[in-house]
């Protein structure tokens, strides 16, 4: 089974947290059996570790069992995997403060894993509500340290030395983590802003460029058939002039809304220019296209927008053998614009020649559109 094949194809993000959490989960179990096995070795496996080590690498090896065949509940696994980790590290920082930390001038090999549960709290969950549970998780932390150090044998300076420098160094771990986090969200409402458009929401014309050469590449290279239609409102300079403009930006949205309500989740719709909308339909021929033209033009113009009759221009096109993004989008708009010199409110398609990618071939099963 490929456990990528689930994967929404729109989300890079969630299979690359899929991928670093299939090689993440058989490290965890690898670095739990290690420790056991090198502290048998040595002779100083403590009780600690003797309970624990084992069923957390078992647990790391049962998610990942449990991820390959369920890849999209693999935030629950996250979860559970910082359950895990979590409960060992709160374990060893009182064993380790209690049995250990007077008799020697550094932690544990195990502690070097305590600020992991800092950065899967940040891949999980929001950057506030990460900060808020890492800083609960080292303040827990503390508290068990602090009672096992209070319950040690001896307390030296060179044990407070070692854990003044522990809880100085995850402080800095967190506020480093949350400066990322910051970071990461200022990028991403950037990235927003820059692919977004702000009347509608929708797709802008440079977001679409990127989607309409990706959605080339790969018709090209899996000779898949693929279709574009760009709507027009029809005369919405006489609506802005009648209306105003605050009328005009409403029924833009309007039309935005009703004809995305009435695509496929895996089509796309943007706004391509002033009163156009450009719809990219993969797997989809010229016919189908067609089909989805009318009704979308039929869901603009049943009842009023914003209290204004609406009609749309369509036209479509259909990807062929060596077409370029510039052809394509010439094809388009070509067809729109004799819907509009035949009098606007329908849809036209460019002509159908035999090079148009066919939406199955010979021997294959399925249909476009």
């Amino acid at each position: 089974m490929n456990p990528y094949a689930t994967m929404e194809v729109d989300d890079p993000l969630e299979g690359l947290r899929l991928r670093v959490t299939l090689w993440l989960l058989p490290m965890g179990a690898v670095a739990a059996l290690a420790a056991w096995g090198f502290s048998v070795v040595a002779g100083v496996l403590n009780p600690l570790d003797r309970v624990l080590l084992w069923p957390m690498a078992l647990g790391f090896v049962a998610l990942e069992v449990y991820l390959w065949r369920n890849p999209q509940r693999i935030r629950q696994v996250w979860k559970a995997a910082l359950a895990l980790l979590a409960v060992y590290e709160l374990s060893v920082v009182y064993y380790e403060a209690a049995f250990f930390l007077y008799r020697r001038d550094g932690i544990s090999p195990a502690l070097l894993w305590f600020p992991m549960v800092y950065l899967t709290a940040f891949v999980l969950l929001n950057r506030r509500q990460a900060f808020r549970f890492s800083l609960s998780y080292l303040a827990l932390g503390l508290l068990l340290g602090g009672a096992g150090l209070l319950s040690s044998p001896v307390i030296n300076p060179t044990a407070l030395n070692t854990a003044l420098q522990f809880v100085l160094s995850n402080l800095a771990y967190l506020m480093l983590l949350y400066v990322f986090a910051s970071l990461r969200r200022h990028y991403a409402q950037m990235h927003q802003m820059a692919h977004t458009d702000p009347l509608t929401n929708l797709t802008n014309r440079r977001a679409m460029q990127g989607r309409l050469e990706a959605e080339l590449e790969r018709a090209q290279r899996y000779r898949r058939p693929f279709a574009l239609l760009l709507a027009d409102i029809d005369h919405f300079k006489q609506i802005n002039d009648t209306y105003g403009h605050p009328v005009g930006d409403q029924v833009l949205r309007e039309v935005a809304a009703r004809m995305q309500q009435h695509l496929r989740e895996s089509d796309a719709l943007a706004r391509w220019g002033g009163e156009e909308f450009l719809i990219l339909a993969p797997e989809t021929e010229l016919g189908p296209a067609q089909g989805l033209a009318q009704r979308l033009l039929e869901a603009v113009r049943q009842a009023p927008l914003a209290g204004v009759p609406v009609s749309l221009s369509i036209g479509v096109a259909a990807y062929r053998l060596g077409d370029t993004v510039a052809a394509l989008l010439s094809r388009v708009d070509e067809a729109m614009y004799r819907a509009k010199a035949l009098g606007r409110n329908r849809v036209v398609a460019e002509d159908a020649p035999e090079d148009i990618i066919p939406a199955h071939w010979p021997g294959e099963g399925g249909a476009g559109g």
